[in-house]
C-alpha cells in the first residue's frame, strides 16, 4: 500500500522549490528565481491616468518573487532611470515586482548608475539650481572632450595674437599713446611731431585690435560655440562624441552663426549711428545719450530672445534669420526666466575669469604696458578655454528644456525609445 506524501502546509514550495499548483514529475521544467542583474519582473501594460491600481498578476503567476513566465524588458529611455509609470502608493497590490529587492512594487527605476541621459538626469523641465546643476555636471563628466574642443581654435588664435603683438609692437604703442596724451596736457597742445607719432601709434593700436576683434566673432566664436554645441547635445542625448564630429558639424553650420551675430552687432551699431546722425542734424546731445540706451536696451533683448538660436542652427540645421525666429519662438513665455539664467551665467563667468585674470594682474602690476597687455591675452585665452564652455553647455541645455516645455520634446524621446 502506498503512503501520500501531503506535501508542504499552506502552498509554500516544497523542499526541492516546487511552486504551488505545480507538479515535481521528472523532467519537467520550472521557473528559475531570480539571482542577479537586471530582475524581470511582471511588466504588465502602462496603467492608464486615474485607474490605479493595476490589474494584478494572474492566480499562480508569482509564486515566490521575481518569477515571471513571460519576462518583458522594462519600459525606459535609452539612457535608463525613466520609467513609464510613477511608484505606485503604499499597499500596491502585492506581487505586482518589476524592481530590484526593495523596490516599491511595480517600480522599474533603470539598471543601476547614473539616471538619465549621460547621467545629468531625465528629460524632464528643470528649474534654474536643476539647470545649472546639470550643466556643471555634464561638463565635469566631458571636461576632456569640451577642453579639446574649445583648446582646437582657442590656442591658436591666442598664438596668433602674441605674433601679431610682437610683430607690431602694439605693447610699446599703448605705451607711447598714454606717454603723449600726458604731455599734450601738461603742456597745453602735442607739437606737430607728437601729433603725427600719435596718429601713426593710434592706427597700429585699432589695426591690431580690430582684427583680433574680426577673427574672435566671426571665426574663433562661431566654430567654438557650434562644436561645443554639437558636443553637448550628442552626450546629452547619451551618443558618442568627438572633436572630429563636432567641428564637422560646426564647419557646416558656421556661416549661419556668422549671420545671426552679425545681425546682433548691427542692430547695436546701428542704432548708434542713427542717434548720431539726428544729434548731428538737431545739435542736441542728449538725443544722443537716448539713442544709445534705446539701442542697447535692443541688444539686450535680441540677446535674450536669441539666447539659443546657435543651438537652434546647429541642431535643427537651420539658417542664421530661421535660427533667430526658432529662438525667438522658444523663449516666447519664458523671457524673464531666459534673462536672468543669461545674466546669471554672464556673473559666473565674469567671477571665473576674474579669478583667474586679477592674481596675474596684481603680479604684473609694476610691469611696462606691454607685458600687462601681453599676460592679458594670456589670461583671456585660458578663461576661453576652461569657463567659456559652462556658459554654452548650459545654453545647449536651456535649448532643451525650452523644447520640452512647449513640444513635448521629452514625450517624443519616450516614444522614439520605445
Amino acid at each position: 500500500m502506498e503512503t501520500g506524501d501531503p506535501g508542504p502546509p499552506g502552498g509554500a514550495p516544497d523542499a526541492e522549490g516546487t511552486p504551488p499548483g505545480e507538479t515535481s514529475e521528472p523532467g519537467a521544467e520550472r521557473p528559475k528565481p531570480w539571482v542577479g542583474g537586471p530582475p524581470p519582473g511582471w511588466n504588465p501594460p502602462p496603467p492608464q491616468p486615474g485607474a490605479w491600481p493595476p490589474p494584478p498578476p494572474p492566480p499562480g503567476a508569482t509564486p515566490y518573487p521575481g518569477w515571471n513566465p513571460n519576462p518583458q524588458p522594462p519600459v525606459h529611455l535609452a539612457g535608463g532611470g525613466i520609467p513609464w509609470a510613477p511608484p505606485p502608493p503604499p499597499g500596491g497590490p502585492p506581487g505586482w515586482y518589476s524592481g530590484p529587492p526593495g523596490a516599491a512594487p511595480g517600480w522599474y527605476p533603470g539598471p543601476p548608475g547614473p539616471s538619465g541621459p549621460a547621467g545629468v538626469g531625465a528629460f524632464r523641465p528643470r528649474g534654474v539650481g536643476e539647470l545649472l546643476d546639470g550643466a556643471f555636471t555634464l561638463y565635469r563628466r566631458n571636461f576632456l572632450l569640451l577642453v579639446a574642443i574649445a583648446a582646437m581654435v582657442q590656442v591658436p588664435f591666442a598664438l596668433l595674437q602674441l605674433l601679431l603683438f610682437e610683430v607690431s609692437g602694439v605693447g610699446d604703442r599703448v605705451g607711447s599713446i598714454r606717454d603723449l596724451i600726458s604731455s599734450g596736457a601738461a603742456q597745453g597742445g602735442l607739437t606737430p611731431d607728437q601729433s603725427s607719432q600719435l596718429a601713426t601709434d593710434l592706427g597700429t593700436a585699432v589695426a591690431f585690435y580690430g582684427l583680433v576683434f574680426v577673427l574672435q566673432y566671426l571665426v574663433v566664436y562661431p566654430l567654438s560655440l557650434a562644436a561645443t554645441t554639437s558636443a553637448v547635445s550628442a552626450r546629452y542625448l547619451d551618443q558618442p562624441a568627438s572633436v572630429g564630429s563636432s567641428y564637422r558639424a560646426a564647419l557646416s553650420r558656421w556661416r549661419s552663426i556668422i549671420a545671426l551675430v552679425l545681425t546682433l552687432l548691427l542692430v547695436v551699431a546701428g542704432g548708434v549711428a542713427v542717434s548720431g546722425l539726428l544729434a548731428l542734424l538737431t545739435g542736441s546731445v542728449a538725443l544722443f545719450d537716448v539713442g544709445v540706451v534705446a539701442a542697447l536696451v535692443a541688444y539686450v533683448v535680441l540677446l535674450v530672445r536669441t539666447a539659443v538660436g546657435p543651438q537652434s542652427i546647429v541642431l535643427e540645421r537651420l539658417g542664421g534669420v530661421a535660427g533667430i525666429r526658432r529662438s525667438w519662438q522658444l523663449t516666447t513665455g519664458s523671457a524673464w526666466r531666459t534673462f536672468g539664467i543669461v545674466l546669471l551665467l554672464g556673473v559666473i563667468q565674469l567671477v571665473a575669469a576674474n579669478v583667474i585674470v586679477l592674481p596675474l594682474d596684481a603680479a604684473i602690476a609694476r610691469s611696462d604696458p606691454a607685458t600687462q597687455l601681453l599676460v592679458s591675452q594670456v589670461g583671456s585665452a585660458v578663461t576661453a578655454v576652461f569657463v567659456a564652455p559652462i556658459t554654452l553647455v548650459t545654453l545647449t541645455l536651456l535649448y532643451y528644456d525650452l523644447r520640452i516645455r512647449r513640444e513635448g520634446f521629452d514625450i517624443e524621446m519616450l516614444a522614439a525609445s520605445l
